[in-house]
């Protein structure tokens, strides 16, 4: 009889050993489960850091892009100014006869001259804007990336933790079911 009793006492130990066992399986399986969901988040918003900062490349390129072009613009209305320039002194140092004819060109070449200045003078004011805009989304841009560089590192650090936790919760779940 006592040994009955005592096979029963053991075998109600055991499944409740049995139960605990895999209450505890279960627990460690939903972790793993919430921990992988949590992982894959932050993965995710790595991936996104990664894709705004190549956004940012691209801003300043199409930025480098125009300013070249503006560049080639303003080189190339100098060299109109100074020839306009040229060609107008030429004029006043010949010697015409038809004093009508050299007022009408002087005139002419004074308003192509004119225009010409206008038009370096817009091209210059226009790329100080462009350069002003640009050193103000450089400094936004440097500060998101600060931002964003330092919100990545705190995600690789909490991705290191939980497959840390990852690890142990399965070493305490191989521990405890043996």
């Amino acid at each position: 009889g006592e040994e009955i009793d005592s096979l029963q006492k053991s075998h109600g130990f055991n499944m409740q050993k049995l139960k605990n066992s895999e209450l505890r399986l279960t627990e460690a399986k939903q972790k793993m489960r919430e921990l992988a969901l949590n992982i894959k988040m932050k993965e995710e918003l790595i991936k996104e850091l990664v894709r705004t900062g190549k956004d940012a490349q691209s801003v300043s390129q199409q930025y480098s892009l125009k300013i070249t072009k503006l560049e080639q613009e303003l080189k190339q209305a100098k060299m109109e100014l100074a020839e306009t320039q040229k060609r107008l002194q030429e004029l006043e140092s010949k010697d015409l006869r038809d004093i009508p004819e050299k007022a009408k060109l002087q005139k002419e070449f004074q308003k192509k001259m004119d225009a010409a200045k206008l038009k370096v003078q817009r091209q210059a004011t226009e790329l100080e804007q462009i350069v002003a805009q640009m050193k103000h989304q450089q400094t936004q841009l440097q500060r998101s990336l600060c931002e964003e560089s330092e919100k990545k590192k705190q995600l690789e650090a909490e991705i290191q933790r939980d497959q840390q936790q990852i690890k142990v919760g399965f070493f305490l779940f191989l521990y405890h079911k043996e």
